[in-house]
């Protein structure tokens, strides 16, 4: 006739890799059977074969066409089909690679896949410092994850090109190509692209290649990454490459070194006053600390390390200060010189100052300076004095400021006249049962007011009534503040006890209320200040800049970075200061005058506490004056009546 039907199906029952069939716009999974197919007319069907999740490689296909009359599954024409002996159908192969038994059905698979192994995936960055095993190359390990089925240099017959390594400077735009270290033909060093291509990659997928950075890549902040590329085929761009992770490194090879001289700018320095080494670059200050730190001072005993001093890291300085607080005499120690020592200090030390990189400092920090021999008589003690057992609140501690200095004066065992000498300030409360102060020890008065103690005190012919200034006042604080927990600790055990109640028996005194002394600082007299503890004006901005420059981390606008600090980088900042030589000179006069004001009214504040104690003085003076005028009158009065009555007797006697 001149019209027939026909079914199209396609030979994949098992469908290993789940190709996916559309003819038409539809899904073409079974078959397709078409009507009133008229003789000797062309018929155009578009069949898209789509790949499977997984796979990019698949067997042949073979497209049937057939009678409907002879295919089973027609619903018109099933009863027919089994008739014929002989088939009538058409097929076709399908396939686009390959022929004969070669043949397969291949899609274009994306640029392979890269991955970052070895350390590089354990740290997610790198290092390369002046500890490092080879300071000229860094090892770089990468792995194929499609090892199984082609190592990166089988895979460059197909579509493949390169599986290089790019860098760039934390801030660039543009990447380099790392380069390799090779041998050319006549077994001289040369340099090429680090390309994986090139790498022996072991069975495991694993390829490792040095990235040459001697002379080719300077200190800095980087990125690193491994890109495959392969040849274009004008479909997307991720499809042409693959990139891995973006990671960062440092690659610094200086040492860090003492910037300057310490801080502050002078060779006295009171104790307890903070000194400052500056280091060329930001360390490493976790903690605990790596370096060591060490005080001698000459001519005692004392030994200070690092654990008993308060030590400050944090950037590019090490600061450190003896706390007065605890275990030193200040009247032994006063005009001694005192030799420190920071990094690696001692034959088995494995301490030292590191940089934020990892690099140590080569020869230890070592410098002497000498504690300023202040006349402690005229100075004056600052520290935090802790009460407990208190009840208080925020709105009351305010005037409980009577109470406690009365607390302080009975533990010091002072007259009253010398209530002036103690002043409190910045009174909190804190937990509802404790009150922390500001407590300034004033020195004694020039009139010998306000040293008078007790004489039963046990102290005071141990430290002697010409030796009461403000520390020693302060030392027998602290002395007495010990004493709570020794008493918690002999009430804890029988014998404690027995001892405890011969000690109650014997009338021991005890004060009868927990405290405690913390942060003692020695305030010198205004003249001692400007003698011994000013640095010179011709370096207050030299000194100010240093200690800005100790504190600085930061690069590039508002970026904080591990700066590395090379020595064209420090001839920059000198050159810089020197650039603002003049500005400084200004700035230093401006700042002498400042401090100038700042000691006269210290000086007039102090001379107004000693006139009105020498006023006091005077009153009481002028009081005792009163008081004999009345004796004398009285006795003249006596005397004169006394002569009278004298008179009287004799005249009557010479009658």
């Amino acid at each position: 006739g001149e019209e027939s039907q026909f079914v199209l199906y396609a030979r994949h029952r098992d469908n290993e890799g789940s190709l996916r069939l559309i003819l038409d716009g539809a899904p073409f999974g079974g078959s397709r059977e078409f009507t009133n197919v008229l003789k000797n007319t062309s018929y155009k069907k578009s069949l898209i074969v789509q790949r499977g999740p997984r796979m990019f490689r698949y067997p042949p296909l073979d497209l049937v066409m057939e009678s409907a009359c002879e295919d089973a599954s027609s619903q018109i024409n099933d009863l027919t089909a089994s008739v014929f002996n002989e088939t009538k159908s058409v097929s076709q192969k399908l396939y686009n690679r390959g022929v004969g038994d070669s043949a397969v059905i291949e899609f274009v698979q994306p640029c392979p896949k890269v991955e970052w192994a070895g350390e590089l995936k354990r740290d997610r960055n790198f290092v390369v410092n002046s500890n490092s095993d080879n300071k000229d190359n860094l090892l770089v390990t990468v792995f194929n994850p499609n090892h199984g089925e082609a190592k990166f240099q089988a895979m460059i017959q197909d579509r493949l090109k390169t599986v290089l390594l790019s860098y760039r400077e934390v801030g660039d735009l543009h990447w380099s190509i790392a380069r390799t270290e090779v041998e050319d033909d006549d077994g001289n060093p040369t340099s090429m692209e680090l390309d994986f291509t090139d790498a022996q990659e072991d069975d495991y997928g694993y390829a490792s290649m040095k990235w040459k950075l001697a002379n080719f890549v300077p200190e800095g902040i980087y990125e690193i990454k491994v890109e495959t590329e392969c040849t274009q085929l004008g479909g997307p761009a991720d499809f042409d490459m693959f990139s891995t992770p973006i990671l960062s490194g440092v690659i610094d090879l200086t040492l860090p070194e003492q910037y300057s001289q310490v801080l502050p700018l002078r060779d006295t320095v009171l104790l307890g006053e903070e000194l400052v080494v500056v280091f060329t670059e930001p360390l490493r200050c976790e903690k605990p600390f790596t370096f060591d730190l060490q005080v001698i001072i000459d001519g005692t005993d004392y030994k200070f390390d690092r654990e008993e001093l308060q030590v400050v890291c944090e950037s590019r300085k090490i600061a450190f200060q003896i706390d007065p607080t605890v275990g030193v005499d200040v009247d032994q120690i006063m005009g001694k010189t005192f030799n420190v020592e920071i990094g690696k200090v001692g034959v088995d030390s494995l301490s030292n100052v590191f940089d934020a990189n990892g690099n140590p400092i080569e020869h230890n920090i070592k410098f002497s300076k000498t504690f300023a021999n202040i006349n402690l008589d005229d100075a004056s003690s600052s520290f935090t004095f802790i009460l407990e057992d208190i009840a208080c609140s925020d709105d009351t501690v305010g005037a409980l400021a009577d109470e406690v200095k009365d607390k302080i004066m009975k533990l010091l065992e002072l007259d009253t006249s010398d209530t002036s000498r103690i002043v409190l300030s910045s009174m909190i409360c804190e937990n509802g049962d404790t009150v922390i102060t500001t407590t300034t020890l004033l020195p004694p008065s020039t009139d010998g007011g306000g040293r008078s103690l007790r004489t039963t005190s046990s102290s005071s012919a141990a430290v002697g009534t010409e030796r009461l200034h403000s520390i020693n006042l302060f030392t027998k604080l602290r002395d007495l503040s010990q004493e709570e927990p020794r008493v918690w600790n002999l009430l804890s055990t029988p014998e404690g006890r027995r001892v405890f109640a011969e000690e109650e028996n014997s009338g021991n005194d005890r004060n009868g209320f927990i405290f405690h002394v913390s942060d003692l600082k020695i305030i010198p007299s205004v003249s001692d200040t400007k003698a011994m503890l000013t640095t010179g004006s011709d370096r207050l901005d030299e000194e100010e800049e240093l200690y800005k420059f100790a504190s600085s981390r930061k690069v590039g606008g508002d970026q904080p970075k591990e700066m590395i600090t090379k020595k064209t980088d420090r001839r920059a900042i000198v050159h810089e200061i020197e650039m603002h030589e003049d500005a400084m000179i200004e700035g230093m006069q401006k700042n002498f005058a400042l401090e100038l004001k700042e000691g006269r009214r210290r000086e007039e504040q102090i001379i107004n506490e000693m006139r009105m104690q020498e006023e006091q003085g005077r009153q009481r003076e002028e009081e005792m004056m009163g008081e004999m005028k009345m004796l004398h009158i009285e006795l003249l009065v006596v005397t004169l009546a006394c002569i009278g009555i004298s008179l009287a007797a004799l005249m009557h006697l010479k009658k």
